[in-house]
C-alpha cells in the first residue's frame, strides 16, 4: 500500500537525556568486554552492573553483537576525526607524528574509553560478517590515514626519502596497541612518558638526515561530542 504524499512520516529522535544514558550503558557493555571477554560475557552482566533488568537493556541496543558494534564504532571513529585534524594542521611532521601517538594512547587515561579500545582491538573479529565489515573498512581507514603522515613527510623531505610508508604506519600502529592489548599499564611509566618514548623510537627512524629533530609538547586531542552511532 502506498503512502500518501502528504501524510507525516513519524520519526523518533535521540533526546540529550537518552544519549547520555545510551553513553553509560555502552560503557557499561564496554567495561565487561573488556574484563570477562566477549564470549564470557552476557546482557545479564550488563544489566547487572548498572542495576537494571535484563528486558531494558533493548532500549539501547537490540543484541550483545549490537552492543559490541556500537562500541567497536566508537572505539576507532574518535581515532579518525582527531587524526584528520591532526593531518590539517600546518605543524612540522615530528610535531604530527607525536600528536598521531598521543591520540593512540591518551584515551588510556580515562574510562571507558580505554576500555572501548581495547574492546575494538580484541574482539571486533568476533563481530557477524556484515558488522565485521564495517568495523574493518573503518580500521583500514585508520590506517590510511597513519600512512598519509609518513607520505606527507617523505614528499617534504622532512622524514627519509627511502621510507616504506605503509609498513611505518604499521610499526607506527603496532607499537602503540602492544601496549592497548595490556590489562594494566607498565608500572614504570605514565601514558605521557610511554607517548614520549615511542615518539622518540618512531621520529628517530624515519627523519631525515641534517632535519633537525625538535621537541614538540604532546597536546591531548580536543574530546569531540558523542553522538548515537549511525
Amino acid at each position: 500500500m502506498s503512502t500518501p504524499e502528504n501524510a507525516v512520516v513519524s520519526r523518533w529522535e535521540p533526546t540529550p537525556r537518552w544519549e547520555r544514558r545510551y553513553r553509560e550503558v555502552l560503557g557499561v557493555a564496554a567495561t565487561i568486554f573488556a574484563e570477562k571477554g566477549y564470549t564470557g560475557a552476557s546482557t545479564r552482566d550488563i544489566a547487572d552492573r548498572l542495576g537494571v533488568r535484563q528486558a531494558s537493556l533493548y532500549y539501547y541496543f537490540p543484541s550483545k553483537e549490537a552492543a559490541l558494534h556500537a562500541i567497536c564504532e566508537l572505539g576507532v571513529k574518535d581515532f579518525i576525526a582527531n587524526l584528520e585534524g591532526i593531518i590539517a594542521t600546518l605543524a612540522p611532521i615530528e610535531e604530527k607524528l607525536r600528536a598521531a601517538i598521543a591520540n593512540h594512547l591518551l584515551p588510556l587515561r580515562t574510562h571507558p574509553e580505554a576500555d572501548y579500545v581495547r574492546v575494538f582491538l580484541r574482539h571486533r573479529h568476533e563481530l557477524p560478517d556484515g558488522m565485521r565489515h564495517t568495523i574493518a573498512a573503518l580500521a583500514r581507514k585508520y590506517t590510511s590515514l597513519v600512512e598519509r603522515l609518513f607520505l606527507e613527510g617523505r614528499a617534504s623531505g622532512e622524514l627519509r626519502a627511502d621510507l616504506d610508508p605503509h609498513l611505518n604506519a604499521l610499526a607506527l600502529l603496532g607499537l602503540c596497541n602492544s601496549v592497548l592489548a595490556n590489562r594494566s599499564l607498565p608500572r614504570t611509566a605514565s601514558i605521557d612518558e610511554i607517548v614520549e618514548a615511542y615518539a622518540r623510537i618512531i621520529i628517530g627512524g624515519v627523519v631525515a638526515k641534517g632535519v633537525q629533530s625538535k621537541r614538540v609538547p604532546v597536546r591531548r586531542p580536543r574530546p569531540r561530542r558523542k553522538t548515537k552511532p549511525g
